[in-house]
């Protein structure tokens, strides 16, 4: 400090050091601290930026490693392939084309055994009606089948399998022999279309099969060889004993064979019963009879 006394006033002039004159810097500029700071902090926050972005890429990498060693574990290791199927409902399929079918006949690893693939490739089999395939860790496949059940042979020209729920499911092959009724009187494309009339058609076919499997005489259901069915006439039952057709028509088929039962006895209590050819249950309340 100095005084100054040019032009008779007297002057205090102050020396400052750098770092005062800095920390001292007019209000409406920015100190050098602040910059220092302002630095830092920026700086800063892009480092930790980069480092967490740095340990992010780091750990997809060691979680991606993770799930490809267990992939190879997994998709390789002998404890996770199959050892045992259980396949239940058989009867007419054999197991052997379940298991080839499903692709359990080689090795199979069971996390990658796919279970909905193996169902859809069974429905293929022509006695399948319902299947269900699960599998339990870590070697267990569970197959459960549902068959088809024949309740008739239905004549189209050629002769097929006509499930309890009237579907056609397969066609009869040679050496195949089921004792089963033939019903007759549909085409393929009627039953195929599963249309309201075709389908209380064979409601129709259904309800006296029904009756006829109560019965314990020459007319129960494994005594008949053919049922026909005409959308005017009805129904109409051939025996497979002496080649007797009994017509029956539509409804009422419970009270029509009690009746034919009555007139049964009778016939047979005077020796009157063989011979017959044609039998009416249709015109109610009588049965008419015709000799052969």
């Amino acid at each position: 400090m100095k005084d100054d006394n040019q032009g008779g006033r007297a002057r205090r002039v102050l020396r400052l050091s750098p770092l005062r004159a800095a920390r001292q810097a007019p209000p409406d500029g920015i100190s050098v601290r602040e910059k220092l700071r302002l630095a830092g902090r920026f700086f800063g926050r892009g480092f930790r930026a980069m480092l967490g972005a740095a340990l992010a890429v780091l750990g997809l990498t060691l979680l991606s490693l993770l799930l490809v060693f267990g992939y190879l574990f997994v998709s390789k290791s002998d404890y996770f392939f199959v050892k045992k199927v259980v396949i239940s409902g058989l009867d007419r399929i054999d197991s052997e084309d379940i298991r080839r079918i499903a692709g359990l006949d080689r090795p199979v690893n069971i996390w990658l055994f796919d279970t909905d693939q193996a169902a859809a490739d069974l429905s293929t089999l022509s006695w399948l009606a319902e299947v269900r395939v699960t599998k339990s860790m870590p070697e267990t496949v569970v197959i459960d089948v549902v068959e088809h059940q024949p309740k008739f042979l239905v004549s189209l020209g050629r002769l097929y399998y006509l499930g309890e729920q009237g579907e056609i499911f397969k066609e009869l092959e040679p050496g195949e022999n089921p004792d089963l009724p033939i019903v007759s009187g549909f085409n393929e494309d009627e039953l195929l279309s599963r249309a309201p009339g075709v389908r209380k058609a064979l409601d129709e076919v259904f309800q006296l099969a029904g009756t006829l499997g109560a019965r314990g005489d020459e007319f129960q259901l494994d005594n008949i060889s053919e049922i026909n069915y005409d959308a005017v006439r009805g129904l109409t039952l051939f025996a497979r004993r002496h080649a007797l057709e009994i017509k029956v028509g539509f409804g009422a088929y419970e009270e029509k064979f009690r009746r034919l039962g009555r007139v049964l006895a009778h016939l047979k209590l005077r020796g009157l019963f063989e011979g017959l050819a044609y039998i009416n249950v249709e015109a109610s309340p009588r049965v008419i009879v015709r000799y052969g």
